[in-house]
């Protein structure tokens, strides 16, 4: 067959490519062999007839296997995945050559893509129903929970059982502060639990899989020849695998843009489903990273609507939402507990004199001062220059005594000084008149430190 009149006939950036193959399941150079106009484009001048493909473009170990599996085993194979060396989503198709026309250990196929700058939604859908009907299904709880933890929990579940493995694992990332912890994980059968392999999922392992990882939008490791080669880039996560009889495991990063979230992996499956479970890996990890990056914005939003940045402190809106819970029923407040307003004294005047710098430092120590007696209690900065004590469950004796510690600790002179009213309820029933009857006993102890020390009042 006349390999560049194929290659010419096709309306896509096409190349025939061969695979050398060695022992079985095993191959050696990946050339290509001959490519059409718009392959040759695309791959600039660097491209020649019958060279070794990773002379162009990065190596890429699933690309390789996608290789022997078509032109060594004559699988017909189709792939969509996020090139990240590239920086585009590749839409690949792998059509394997007659066997009359390989030569000897050397095996063809013809190869056709597109490049696309992101995912495309029809591309995605573009696999088999079996595999579509399970993305579906885990798309519509992903969307329809409200429990985002229990929600991953069964889609973990699922991911188990449908690549029969003998673990299914979701494991999160804090990237910047370098802290990994595991979301949810399921062994086959509950024949294990996460107890049993603590020893080799160590933080040091998950640390190590970003660089093994790098570019790739998975790793596989199908065989012992795969475990050599991960072995002389990444020993500790190689002997982590072999301490826990790992002998084939898919691990998929779960990202969005350039933002790394965490890492989906299954161990010790069927590998004659590779591409099936492969196909499932990197389609579900796509839709189970959005949910985790959205779950991420939303705990952010929360967390950016109920803390004072400022401070680190519970602000209004989260005591106001504790109040109304208590009103509604929702939630109690343990009796007995007390109630402690402090009004910060001098904010006006460290704002006027040093500027807000110096007011919002002012702010700092405030709240560092209060959370140093009330270590326990729930802490609220209320307002501008207020902060507010919830105590529940305590008793009058250490009430009182943390109340007395704070006012010594907050006397005029002091760095940081507050003006403080305090109210302790033994029976726990009324929450919003506890928290008036402090307020109006500290509003007493303000006027009275502005009666007596008129140059620091309020304008």
């Amino acid at each position: 067959m006349d390999f560049q009149q194929l290659v010419d006939g096709m309306g896509m950036a096409s190349a025939v490519i061969s695979v050398e193959e060695k022992t079985p399941g095993t191959y050696g150079d990946i050339r290509i062999v001959r490519a059409n106009y718009l392959y040759r484009q695309i791959m600039g001048e660097g491209y020649h007839d019958n060279m070794i493909y990773s002379e162009l473009i990065p190596r890429e170990p699933n690309f390789e296997d996608f290789c022997y599996r078509c032109a060594v085993l004559k699988q017909h194979l189709h792939a969509y995945v996020d090139t990240k060396s590239l920086g585009v989503w590749t839409d690949g198709t792998y059509i394997p050559l007659s066997a009359s026309l390989d030569d000897g250990n050397i095996h063809y196929f013809l190869f056709y893509f597109e490049f696309t700058t992101g995912p495309e939604s029809e591309r995605l859908s573009d696999i088999s129903i079996d595999s579509a009907t399970f993305v579906i299904q885990t798309c519509v709880k992903l969307r329809g929970s409200n429990d985002f933890c229990a929600c991953m929990s069964e889609v973990n579940q699922d991911i188990q059982e449908k690549t029969d493995s003998f673990c299914s694992c979701i494991v999160l990332l804090d990237v910047e502060r370098k802290l990994s912890s595991i979301l949810c994980i399921k062994f086959k059968d509950d024949v294990a639990s996460v107890d049993d392999f603590k020893n080799d999922l160590t933080p040091e392992v998950i640390a190590s899989w970003q660089d093994t990882v790098g570019i790739h939008d998975n790793f596989i490791l199908k065989d012992e020849a795969d475990m050599q080669n991960l072995e002389a880039v990444n020993p500790l996560w190689a002997s982590s695998l072999r301490n826990a009889s790992v002998k084939s495991l898919i691990l998929a990063p779960l990202s969005q843009g350039k933002k790394l979230f965490g890492y989906l992996f299954v161990t010790n499956f069927d590998t004659q489903r590779l591409v099936e479970i492969k196909e499932v890996i990197e389609l579900t990890s796509f839709f189970v990273s959005s949910e985790i990056a959205k779950n991420d914005l939303m705990e952010k939003l929360e967390y950016m609507s109920n803390v004072d940045i400022l401070t680190g402190l519970k602000n209004r809106n989260a005591m106001n939402y504790r109040v109304d819970l208590f009103v509604s029923g929702e939630r109690t407040v343990e009796a007995p507990f007390g109630v402690c307003f402090a009004d910060l004294n001098g904010l006006k005047q460290a704002n006027d004199t040093g500027g807000h710098a110096v007011g919002d430092k002012l702010l700092q120590n405030a709240a560092v001062l209060i959370t140093s007696v009330f270590d326990k209690e729930e802490v609220y900065r209320a307002g501008g220059d207020e902060f507010v004590i919830i105590a529940p469950g305590c008793p009058k004796a250490v009430f009182e005594e943390k109340v007395e510690k704070l006012t010594a600790l907050s006397c005029f002179g002091s760095a940081v000084c507050f003006a403080l009213g305090s109210f302790w309820d033994e029976t726990g029933c009324d929450l919003r008149k506890a928290m008036h009857l402090a307020d109006e006993a500290m509003y007493l102890q303000k006027k009275l430190f502005y009666r007596q020390h008129p140059e620091l009042k309020k304008r």
